[in-house]
């Protein structure tokens, strides 16, 4: 297992996705729909935080991922 420190965001939207990582494209649109209809821009790429996986959970439906994304708000 490797860690690495990456740089502080300030405000992002989250959200987190229970399941088959096949299925994160919906985790990926339900945010990307926020962002657009909630006055934010995208500031940065997403991360991915696998909290239970195949190593601790013996089926995918118990898998839990956090999915981030760096955004700010548009000032408008």
């Amino acid at each position: 297992m490797t860690f690495r420190q990456i740089e502080e965001v300030p405000e992002a939207v989250c959200t987190v996705h229970r399941g088959a990582y096949a299925e994160f494209p919906k985790a990926y649109v339900a945010v990307i729909q926020f962002v657009e209809n909630n006055g934010y821009r995208i500031k940065g790429p997403f991360c991915e935080s696998y909290i239970d996986g195949i190593w601790n959970k013996e089926s995918e439906e118990e898998w839990l991922t956090e999915i981030q994304l760096p955004v700010e708000k548009i000032s408008g």
